[in-house]
């Protein structure tokens, strides 16, 4: 393995100042003086300096220190990763055991499940399951101000999208889960002691607004969700030990700790709530419990290598797809002695650290080989021990499946469900060329924020919160100095917000907010509002060309000015600008079917009259459409247009 990259250092200072040289006419053509005695010419020599001497460095840094320069940046190496999914009850197969069986049952950790009748490849729980006989019986939001919104029928259907929380989202709103067992043993199977260390998995199924991204990333510091089972006779607080679908804002499941629940009730409510409301309104097409979360992984158990008493003994892993990285340790390796039981495990280390009494080893994930130590750095496995490695391997991209597929689980007779989605995010390991290319993106994407194009595209790539514009809108020269730049962030719209909605609640604000800030310089504030949408209706007389239906002429009208008015998305309108009357007769004149416009007036929500419709930097207009009379007259012979 080539250690260092002498070929980073390819130019010299001669090179660098001569290069610096000749792009001087073309970046400062004022700049007319370039010989050695100008002050410019010396600063650019110690500006070349520099960077012959930084050059220098990278091209002789070990790739050891590269690693620990990496690791600072939160880039590390990775092996394999598998990929994830969910297989949810299929309750239109009679003989599943969502419809047949009646108790519940546990599923360990190391469970084999696979697709249809395939045997590869294997996929494994995320968890140490409880899986409960039953089903859902109603599914029900309780609003903060008293109503109700029943939810079952859209919820076994799988859509339209519901509000489980209602349109606020707020910390009062309660999304109630009623549930009853399938057996008279209820919520625990017969032997309440093998259901200890398990958890009920909830699986969550998310809406998503065309055009953004919920796919990549997680939400940091979201509002947490808070779990409670309620019988007739007691409430109690559940754990929430994971939540993938970080707040019910994305697919995903959740996995709550049961063991705070002494008895086995038949029928129970689960309510969930966010203490501190959502940042945006969760919309949900299905919520289901007993979702299993698979992971395409398995494990190599005891795997044998027999020493050879040599020193820098080594051996390479004999199944490729090796997982490590976060959850995932790399290795396990320990040491059976001959006529001895038990065994001692040894760890891994760098050996040029290590004494000669040390039980330790080397890993390199690249080519996935140990080597043990040589007497003095590290000890040297006896000869003829046997050292059993456990590890755990993924088929990467290749274990993805396609959506609608039939799944078999361990201890399950038949069928157990189906993958609505697709088995996604597996991939091979990560290599030098990985790690560069990714530190390569994080510089360029994930630096400070410093102009006013940083800020609003870092608030576009924010996942899960549906940024779709963000400006930054131009400070006037009078305006005062406070080190506060201003943020106006719109989310993306759904059919249920209406042309005129404004769904920028403050929590959603704050949340962008609070991710951006630590991006921000010291000394600057970052300020984010809510688009000012300034709303006016339209007062039209138009002639209609002759032999042409005034209703669908009305309709082409109003979908010409609404597309000349759109929000976000492809042609959005840029902020600030006014609305004319002029424009707005153009723009009904070019309707197919539109004669003439007799008669334009622009009526602001204030009142009265007006030639155009002022928006402020920071602001957008919106037509109201249901506040606005369009009168068609069939236009007379020869009129003009």
């Amino acid at each position: 393995m080539k250690r260092l990259a002498p070929d980073l250092f390819d130019r010299r200072f001669g090179d660098l100042t001569e290069l610096g040289r000749a792009r001087l006419p073309g970046v400062a053509p004022d700049w007319t003086d370039h010989n050695a005695h100008d002050p410019g010419i010396t600063l650019m020599e110690l500006l070349a300096w520099v960077t012959e001497a930084q050059l220098y460095a990278l091209g002789r840094m070990r790739r050891d220190e590269r690693a620990a320069y990496a690791a600072l940046s939160g880039i590390a190496p990775r092996g394999t990763r598998p990929a994830r999914g969910l297989i949810w009850p299929d309750w239109r197969d009679t003989r599943a055991p969502a419809a047949t069986w009646t108790q519940s049952t546990v599923i360990p950790a190391d469970a084999t499940i696979h697709i249809g009748d395939a045997d590869m490849p294997a996929f494994r729980p995320a968890a140490r399951l409880l899986w409960v006989a039953g089903r859902v019986e109603r599914l029900v939001t309780r609003l903060a101000g008293g109503g109700r919104i029943d939810h079952t029928a859209a919820n076994a259907r799988g859509g339209p999208p519901f509000l489980p929380f209602g349109r606020a989202a707020g910390p009062r709103d309660v999304l109630l889960l009623e549930f009853v067992c399938g057996g008279a043993d209820g919520l625990f199977p017969p032997q309440r002691r093998a259901a200890e260390g398990a958890l009920w998995p909830v699986g969550i199924r998310a809406d998503r607004v065309p055009g953004s991204d919920e796919t990549d990333g997680d939400v940091p510091d979201g509002a947490p969700l808070t779990a409670t089972l309620v019988t007739p006779t007691q409430r109690v607080p559940l754990v929430v030990a994971s939540d993938s679908s970080a707040g019910l804002l994305r697919t995903g499941v959740l996995l709550l700790d049961l063991s705070a629940l002494r008895d086995s009730p038949r029928r129970f409510t689960l309510e969930l709530r966010a203490p501190r409301g959502a940042e945006r309104a969760p919309r949900l097409l299905r919520i289901e419990p007993n979702v299993l979360p698979v992971v395409q992984s398995r494990t190599v158990l005891d795997e044998v290598h027999v020493a050879t008493g040599e020193p820098d003994w080594t051996f390479r892993l004999e199944v490729p797809g090796l997982c490590f990285g976060p959850p995932w340790p790399p290795l396990s390796i320990a040491l059976r002695h001959a006529g001895t039981p038990g065994h001692s495990a040894w760890q891994p280390a760098v050996l040029a650290d290590s004494g000669p009494k040390d039980a330790v080893y080397e890993f390199d994930s690249a080519t996935q080989r140990v080597t043990f130590g040589n007497g003095v750095n590290g000890r040297i496995p006896p000869a003829g021990a046997a050292l059993l490695v456990t590890y755990e391997v993924s088929e990467g991209e290749q274990g993805g499946a396609a959506a609608n597929h039939r799944w078999r689980v361990a201890g399950f007779a038949g069928w157990f469900g189906i993958n609505v989605d697709a088995v996604t995010g597996g991939a091979a390991p990560a290599g030098w060329l990985d790690e560069r290319r990714e530190a390569r993106r994080r510089a360029r994407e994930e630096h400070a924020l410093v102009s006013a194009s940083d800020i609003a595209a870092a608030a576009l790539a924010l996942p899960l919160l549906e940024v779709a514009r963000a400006w930054v809108p131009a400070v006037s020269d009078e305006a005062p100095r406070t080190g506060a730049v201003t943020l106006v962030a719109m989310r993306a719209r759904t059919a249920a917000d209406g042309p005129a909605g404004a769904p920028e609640a403050g929590r959603w604000r704050e949340g962008i907010r609070r991710r951006l800030a630590p991006r921000i310089p010291l000394g600057t504030r970052l300020v984010v509002t809510a688009p000012m949408y300034v709303v006016f209706a339209l007062e039209a007389t138009v002639g209609v060309a002759d032999g042409r239906d005034p209703a669908a002429v009305r309709a082409a009208i109003e979908a010409e000015l609404a597309r000349r008015l759109v929000l976000t998305g492809t042609g959005a309108r840029q902020p600030g600008v006014p609305v004319r009357q002029r424009d707005v007769v153009a723009w009904i004149r070019g309707v197919d079917g539109v004669a003439r416009v007799m008669a334009l007036r622009l009526r602001p929500a204030a009142g009265g009259e007006v030639d155009a419709i002022q928006v402020p930097r920071n602001g957008l207009p919106v037509c109201d459409f249901a506040a606005s009379t369009f009168e068609l007259q069939r236009a007379a012979r020869g009129m003009p247009p």
